[in-house]
């Protein structure tokens, strides 16, 4: 799957260990619309982050007088790359974005998570360990 700029984007259906490979409950008509409109879902999660990162630039693991440089910026202005999906049974499911350069996303990078259509949190992986 690629995005904007032709890089390839990674897709990943959570199942059960031994389960059968697409679980009841995966919803393949969300993960075709989310695939087939990936750049609005990037820009969705974008804006959602910029917005969470002005509201409340500590959990990003900024202090407040690093947020100015964040202010003027557009959504796509954000150091953030890397986009891959995770789709799992229910209407929730993430868009991590693996590299960015805030200390929120070292090492494992920044979770938007969207019911459905809309971003409703951001997920904090610099504390998580090693699967």
């Amino acid at each position: 799957m690629r995005w904007a700029g032709g890089r390839g984007v990674r897709v990943y259906v959570v199942r059960e260990r031994g389960g059968p490979d697409f679980p009841e409950g995966i919803d393949l008509g969300l993960i075709r619309g989310v695939v087939q409109n990936l750049d609005g879902y990037v820009h969705a999660a974008l804006a959602y982050l910029r917005a969470s990162l002005l509201a409340d630039p500590g959990l990003f693991g900024l202090s407040v007088d690093h947020v100015t440089a964040y202010e003027g910026l557009e959504p796509h202005g954000l150091p953030l790359s890397e986009p891959e999906l995770t789709f799992r049974t229910g209407d929730e499911w993430d868009l991590r974005f693996a590299e960015d350069s805030m200390p929120i996303c070292d090492p494992y990078g920044i979770i938007v998570t969207f019911d459905r259509d809309r971003p409703v949190r951001v997920e904090d992986l610099s504390e998580a360990e090693d699967a």
